[in-house]
C-alpha cells in the first residue's frame, strides 16, 4: 500500500527466535551463508557488473579490517548527530558491498529526521501515490470487503502504524536515506543502516523507482515490494549474523524484543491486512529470494547473484508467486495471474452509478477474508511460525473488484475471482460464506459458477442491486 522503502521494527526479531542468540549456533549449522567470504551455493563469488571496476567507497587505512570489532568506538544508546551518522555509514557501507558482492556506483547521502518529519514525508508520499480522494475510495472498498473495520480511519491508522514502527527509510526519488532520530547508536541502528544502504545499492543497479511505478495493482505492488524488501532483509540478516559471530555487533534478542513490545500499541490498533501488507514483503520476500520456506534457513542463506538479478529484472506478478515461490522459480510450476474484468458491473447498475475504485487483491487478501484465525504479527512467534495462506486461498488464479456509488448514498462492490480448478473455487466460496454475519455485515451474496466465484457486497442503500449483479454475465476474458 505504501511505497516507502522503510524498515519496520517488528522485523528485527526475525533474525533469531526468542531465547536463542546467534552465537549459540555453530558455524557448521550456519554453513556457507555466514562463512567468511560468503560464497554462494555454486561456489562462485558474485561479481561486479562488467562495466564497473570493483572499488571501495571510502578511503581506508591499509591495515583497516572492515569486519573488525568496532564496538568500542560506538557509545551505545547515545543519540546520533549528523557527523556520527556519516561516520557510521562510512563504516557500514563497505560491509554491505562485501556481503552483497556488488559495489556502490556513487555515495549515498544520509540524514536524520524526527518522527514528525517522517510522518510529514509519508503524508506527502501518500498524496503523490494515491491522492487522498483515491485513498479514501480504496478505504471504503476495504470496509465493504471486511479487510478493515467499518469505523476505522485507514489513513490515520496507517500513519500511526508507521510512526510507531519505522526506524529508517530510503527515498528512491531523492536517492537519500534517513534515520529516525529517536534511535540511539547500537546494534539496532546498525541493522537499520545496513538495510537502508542495501536499498540504495539496489537502486543504483536496478532503478527501484521505475520498478515500483510498474506495479499497477495492490497485489502486484506487494510482489514487487517482496523483491525490494526481501533483498534488504536478506542482507541485514546476514549482516547481523556475521556481526554477532565475529564479535563486532552485539545482538541482544531480549533488548530487541523489548523494543518490539514498546511498539505493540500501533500494531494492535492496526487491521491485520494492513500489518501483513506492510510487513510480509520483508519476511516472505527473503524466503522468495533465497528459495527457502523456513524462516531460519532463509535468514542464513544469501540469494544467489543470478536469482537476485533475475528477480529485479522480472519481478513476481502476484502475492501467490511470493507465497508459493516455486510458482515463480520453477518453469514446470509457473502460474501467471489470470486477467479478470469487472466491466459488467457499471453496465448492470446503469444510470446514476459511478465506479469509485477498482483493484486486484490476490491470494493474500483471499486468505485474510477466509481465515478462521490469523497469525499474530505483533509477536516474534507469530512472525516466525505464521502461515500466510490456507486451503481456501490456495489455487487463486486472478481477481478484480469494482466498488461503485449510486443514488441515495448507495454503495456496492463486486469481487470477481477465478481459480485454477473448480475444487479451488468451491473451497473459497464455502469459506467466504461460512457464518459471514459476525465477520462482514456487508457481504450479501456469493455465487459459484465453475472456476469463478463472485461475491457482492452492499450497504443497506445498495442492497436492491445485489440480485442483478449476481445474475449478470461476466465480462469475457481478454487473455
Amino acid at each position: 500500500m505504501l511505497r516507502l522503502l522503510a524498515l519496520a521494527l517488528l522485523l528485527l526479531t526475525s533474525c533469531h527466535p526468542p531465547g536463542q542468540r546467534a552465537e549459540e549456533q555453530s558455524l557448521q549449522d550456519l554453513g556457507y551463508a555466514v562463512g567468511f567470504g560468503l560464497e554462494n551455493p555454486q561456489g562462485e563469488q558474485p561479481s561486479a557488473p562488467a562495466d564497473q571496476e570493483p572499488r571501495p567507497r571510502i578511503e581506508l587505512d591499509p591495515d583497516f579490517d572492515i569486519f573488525e570489532d568496532d564496538e568500542a568506538e560506538t557509545e551505545l544508546g547515545a543519540p546520533f548527530t549528523q557527523q556520527l551518522l556519516d561516520e557510521r555509514v562510512a563504516l557500514i557501507l563497505p560491509r554491505v558491498e562485501e556481503i552483497r558482492g556488488m559495489n556502490f556506483q556513487h555515495e549515498v547521502p544520509a540524514g536524520l529526521q524526527s518522527a514528525d518529519e517522517f510522518i510529514e514525508f509519508a503524508m506527502d508520499d501518500f498524496e503523490q501515490e494515491y491522492g487522498m480522494e483515491t485513498f479514501q475510495a480504496m478505504a471504503e472498498a476495504y470496509r465493504l470487503l471486511g479487510l478493515i473495520d467499518p469505523e476505522l480511519d485507514l489513513f490515520e491508522t496507517t500513519m500511526e502504524l508507521l510512526r510507531g514502527q519505522v526506524g529508517g527509510y530510503y527515498d528512491p526519488r531523492t536517492k537519500r536515506f534517513y534515520m529516525i532520530d529517536s534511535f540511539g547508536q547500537g546494534a539496532t541502528a546498525d541493522i537499520i543502516l545496513a538495510h537502508e544502504l542495501t536499498h540504495a545499492l539496489d537502486d543504483q543497479h536496478f532503478d527501484l523507482q521505475s520498478l515500483m511505478e510498474g506495479a499497477e495493482t495492490a497485489d502486484r505492488e506487494f510482489a514487487v515490494r517482496a523483491v525490494v524488501e526481501g533483498s534488504g532483509t536478506s542482507l541485514m540478516n546476514l549482516y547481523a549474523v556475521r556481526g554477532a559471530l565475529s564479535g563486532w555487533l552485539e545482538l541482544d534478542p531480549a533488548a530487541m524484543m523489548a523494543e518490539m513490545e514498546g511498539q505493540a500499541d500501533s500494531l494492535e490498533a492496526a487491521p491485520p491486512y494492513l500489518v501483513m501488507s506492510l510487513a510480509l514483503p520483508y519476511m516472505e520476500g527473503n524466503k522468495f529470494l533465497t528459495r527457502k520456506a523456513n524462516m531460519i534457513e532463509a535468514t542464513m542463506t544469501p540469494p544467489t547473484d543470478a536469482d537476485l538479478r533475475a528477480a529485479f529484472a522480472n519481478p513476481p506478478r502476484s502475492s501467490e508467486q511470493v507465497l508459493h515461490f516455486e510458482k515463480y522459480w520453477d518453469p514446470e510450476q509457473a502460474d501467471e495471474p489470470v486477467p479478470v474484468s469487472t466491466d459488467f458491473v457499471l453496465a448492470t447498475l446503469g444510470e446514476g452509478w459511478k465506479l469509485e475504485h477498482s483493484d486486484t487483491l490476490g491470494e493474500l487478501a483471499c486468505f485474510v477474508v477466509t481465515a478462521e484465525q490469523l497469525p499474530d504479527l505483533t509477536t516474534a512467534a507469530g512472525q516466525m511460525n505464521g502461515r500466510w495462506t490456507n486451503a481456501a486461498a490456495t489455487g487463486w488464479g486472478g481477481d478484480r473488484y469494482a466498488s461503485c456509488t449510486g443514488p441515495g448514498g448507495a454503495r456496492v462492490l463486486v469481487w470477481e475471482t477465478v481459480w485454477d480448478r473448480e475444487a479451488d473455487a468451491v473451497e473459497f466460496a464455502v469459506a467466504l460464506k461460512r457464518d459471514p454475519a459476525p465477520k462482514n455485515i456487508f457481504l450479501r451474496a456469493v455465487d459459484l459458477d465453475g472456476k469463478r466465484v463472485r461475491a457482492v457486497y452492499a450497504n443497506p442503500a445498495g442492497e436492491a442491486q445485489v440480485a442483478a449483479l449476481i445474475d449478470a454475465a461476466p465480462t469475457p476474458s481478454q487473455d
